[in-house]
């Protein structure tokens, strides 16, 4: 498990540093966003994940258990995908 610490001087927008765990493999398994005490697990671990340009610490926790899904807002919940007038 690792936090990313970087710092985000040269964006110009507000960047969140996440808590990310990792497999053995190096691949991205779960994120846990600051204001969220639980873990999001992907359905399939995200193989293209990259540290460079980065700063991480290792965290000294245990390794999560349970997990949340990561929230995917529904399409068909949106009036304009569901309306004519998106498409036009």
């Amino acid at each position: 498990m690792i936090r990313e610490v970087t710092e985000w001087t040269e964006c110009s927008h507000k960047v969140t540093n996440m808590d990310y765990l990792i497999n053995d493999e190096g691949m991205l398994v779960a994120i846990r966003t600051p204001d969220c005490a639980d873990w999001q697990k992907f359905s399939k671990p995200i193989v293209n994940f990259s540290k460079s340009r980065r700063k991480f610490k290792k965290l000294r926790e245990e390794v999560p258990t349970t997990f949340i899904k990561p929230f995917t807002p529904d399409p068909w919940d949106s009036v304009s995908y569901n309306s004519l007038e998106g498409f036009m």
